[in-house]
């Protein structure tokens, strides 16, 4: 047994076989209870309920199933049933991900179902990987632990109502405004359903480059499942990543301290608190949101990222378990790309740490860091063509974007961009301040998962001080690094609360709620108020003034503290910064979050806007289409205007066509940022093929045989024709007119005589 274990082994679960056995199933039905709970305001919310279940049984059977037998192959003897479910549903997402690749290459649906099923079939097949699937057993949770986790996933309930209301599966006999993002995610997951990774589905022959896995892994339920891509994308799989991530972050934690209270804690670390801070600002920032269903789904495979790690580190991973590295490398980066960079930054710490502390462990961290580099290397040249998608080192301009600069109206000198980018960053490491007491215990200073932790979380928090991006995406490393924040706390949290006595622990915890609410109202009061524009000198004394809550909060812990009062004044400190961001939280639910409204009807001229008409007359051509034609669309933009410097994401035709767009929205291409690389000039930025977008536009006006040809030439088979724009009262005898609403129209383009 490692020391790891045994300084754990006090919150092992050893009770009497038959209520240790009983509180394990009333555990998992918790889990349940809030998988079912989520589902079922999804139906509300207008999912079918057979559609449903017919996704859930999709994921269970295709990715969960293979997925559990690859963990029990991997993980030691030991091991938890939740464990298996949701760190063996990461490696299932690895199955399922090349699966529709695949499938989608192929223009088929049955690769997807059957490679995951042979997969398993494979691992029960082979003698050694059965006989470790079936010796692999399950140790038992108190029943609380899974009543507790099961509560931190409430926290996502409001993000996920208010995305419910907003993406709506239906507008009735109105139109609506989806967030402008959403459809996009549509059409990238109908390229991968239908084609495969061949192009970007938008725009005829840009590159493919994003993080275009998860959006198979959308496919590959669809594909599955049979359930439309729009359901999957706005009502299943935002109600199914909340508990997935919860319960996946809560088996790290209890991985790495075989202790259920520390997966508890990392559970809630992760979902319950906001950043710290001294001005007064409410927050929520949790590590997952469904308007980024990248962002969401890369949570499990970098929890059973990490977990291989340490598996293999401490020597407990069994015989082949480095295979998984590289896999959940690519999977996790293929994902989100954040997800790679920062774990590569925590093995590069653990070196470091190792030359220092113990040099055996050098060579092993060496290897692995140099697998998994290569593997992100390759990763970020195959998937995302080298695009870095508009990131650039830019200090000055990632000031611009801090919360601080928006109280201030921005950040035109330096030293208030400095001061902005070192709250930002300050900020952003208050999730992660008790990992730092772990370093203190030789054993978890030796340990290179502590500084894999550390390294991570200081990555993570990084960006979001150096880096520049138009939609402000370097904060995606730190919503990524949120989960391994809340385990590493929770580790030091869970040593600091054995290494003190009762007395100190309590004083810990009271002077650590009573100073973070302090810490997080009294500087605004004893200030004025709110920073407002310009008013620089108001963020330093309140930054001063938390400083002074801080000390004072430590001097008086200590003196309270009988025995370790040096250790009990940095624990309170800690405690202060790290609790206000409770307090941040609570005023968010409390006066900063009401649920967005169900939107009543808009003009179809508005802004983005939606009908059931525009998306029926794309289905129809979906279903009446070859998956190889291209289809055209006189609407680019989010207004209905000429393309000219306009914001031009517009999706709507890809997305429910399934099909490749000749011109669509060019706007997160690689192109488009490779162009324009500063500022949201990629947003309103000219097609940079002027000719082929007036060929296009110019047919609809005054269609002419001349570029009827050349549009059959270019692959061009059906027109979507939207009515919010000027255009001809027929296309004829150039297309034949299919199907007809009063908001838009499908024709046909015939083929050129001659």
């Amino acid at each position: 047994m490692s020391s790891t274990t045994v300084a754990m082994s006090a919150d092992s679960t050893e009770a009497h076989p038959r209520f240790a056995r009983a509180g394990e199933v009333i555990s998992n039905l918790w889990i349940l209870v809030a998988l079912l709970g989520f589902q079922a305001y999804v139906v509300a919310a207008g999912l079918p309920v057979g559609h449903a279940l017919l996704a859930l049984i999709g994921v269970l059977v295709t990715q969960v199933f293979p997925g559990a037998l690859i963990w029990r192959t991997i993980r030691p003897r030991n091991g938890w049933l939740l464990e298996d479910l949701f760190l063996g549903f990461a490696m299932g997402i690895c199955v399922a991900v090349p699966a529709q690749i695949i499938a989608g290459l192929m223009h088929s649906r049955i690769p997807a179902i059957v490679i995951p099923l042979l997969v398993a079939a494979a691992l029960l097949a082979i003698p050694a990987t059965r006989n470790r699937i079936r010796d692999a057993q399950w140790s038992p949770l108190p029943w609380w632990s899974g009543f507790l986790i099961s509560l931190t996933s409430l926290f996502f309930v409001s993000s996920l109502v208010d995305y419910s209301r907003v993406n709506r599966l239906s507008w009735g006999s109105g139109a609506g405004t989806p967030h402008v993002d959403t459809y996009l995610h549509l059409a990238l997951a109908s390229e991968l359903l239908q084609r495969g990774p061949v192009e970007w589905p938008t725009v005829k022959g840009a590159t493919l480059g994003y993080q275009w896995f998860t959006h198979a892994w959308i496919a590959h339920v669809t594909a599955v499942s049979g359930v439309p891509l729009d359901e999957v994308l706005m009502r299943f799989m935002p109600a199914l990543l909340p508990v997935v991530a919860v319960v996946s972050t809560a088996m790290l934690g209890l991985r790495l301290s075989n202790s259920p209270t520390v997966g508890v804690v990392s559970a809630a670390g992760a979902a319950a608190l906001s950043r710290g801070t001294v001005f007064g600002t409410a927050g929520t920032a949790l590590p997952l949101t469904p308007l980024s269903p990248t962002v969401g789904l890369a949570i499990a495979p970098l929890m059973a990222f990490m977990a291989v790690l340490a598996m293999r580190w401490r020597g407990h991973a069994r015989t082949g378990a480095w295979v998984a590295l590289p896999v959940l490398t690519c999977i996790s980066t293929g994902l989100k790309g954040s997800a790679g960079p920062i774990v590569i930054a925590g093995m590069a710490l653990a070196i470091l740490a190792m030359l220092i502390w113990r040099r055996r462990m050098v060579l092993p961290l060496v290897v692995d860091l140099v697998s998994v580099s290569i593997t992100l290397g390759l990763t970020m040249i195959v998937v995302y063509r080298g695009s870095a998608a508009g990131l650039t080192f830019d200090p000055a301009a990632a000031a611009a974007q801090t919360p601080l600069s928006g109280l201030l109206g921005g950040v035109p000198t330096w030293k208030m961009q400095v001061v902005a980018a070192a709250t930002a960053f300050g900020t952003g490491m208050t999730r992660a301040l008790y990992c730092f007491a772990l370093p203190f215990r030789r054993q978890d200073r030796r340990d290179p998962v502590t500084w894999v932790l550390i390294g991570a979380v200081i990555a993570g928090a990084a960006p979001v001080a150096l880096f520049y991006h138009p939609g402000a995406s370097q904060y995606y490393f730190l919503m990524t690094a949120i989960p391994l924040a809340a385990v590493g706390s929770a580790l030091g949290a869970w040593r600091l609360y054995h290494a003190l006595g009762v007395r100190e622990r309590w004083v810990v915890l009271i002077v650590g709620i009573v100073g973070g609410g302090l810490f997080f109202y009294l500087p605004s009061v004893l200030t004025g108020g709110t920073v407002g524009h310009h008013q620089l000198h108001r963020a330093v004394a309140q930054l001063g003034v938390g400083a002074v809550i801080v000390v004072a909060c430590a001097v008086l812990a200590a003196l309270a503290a009988r025995h370790r009062r040096v250790v009990v004044a940095i624990a309170a400190a800690a405690a202060v910064v790290t609790l206000s961001g409770v307090f941040a939280v609570e005023k968010y639910y409390r006066t900063a979050h009401v649920f967005v409204p169900v939107a009543k009807p808009i003009p179809i001229t508005g802004y983005n806007a939606v009908s059931d008409n525009e998306i029926a007359v794309a289905r129809y051509i979906r279903d009446h289409s070859d998956v190889d034609d291209l289809v055209m669309t006189n609407r680019h933009c989010t207004t209905p205007i000429k393309p000219d410097h306009c914001d031009n994401r517009r999706w709507l035709v890809t997305a429910f066509t399934e099909r490749q767009s000749f011109i669509e929205g060019w706007t997160a291409t690689p192109e488009s940022t490779n162009l324009e690389p500063h500022g949201r000039d990629s947003i309103t930025m000219n097609y940079w093929h002027p000719d082929l977008l007036a060929l296009n536009d110019d047919f609809y006006v005054a269609p002419t045989a001349e570029a009827q040809r050349k549009l059959w030439d270019e692959g061009v088979r059906w027109i979507y024709m939207e009515n919010t724009l000027p255009h001809a009262k027929t296309l004829e005898p150039y297309a034949t007119l299919r199907f007809e609403t009063p908001d838009a129209s499908a024709w046909q383009l015939n083929e050129p005589a001659g």
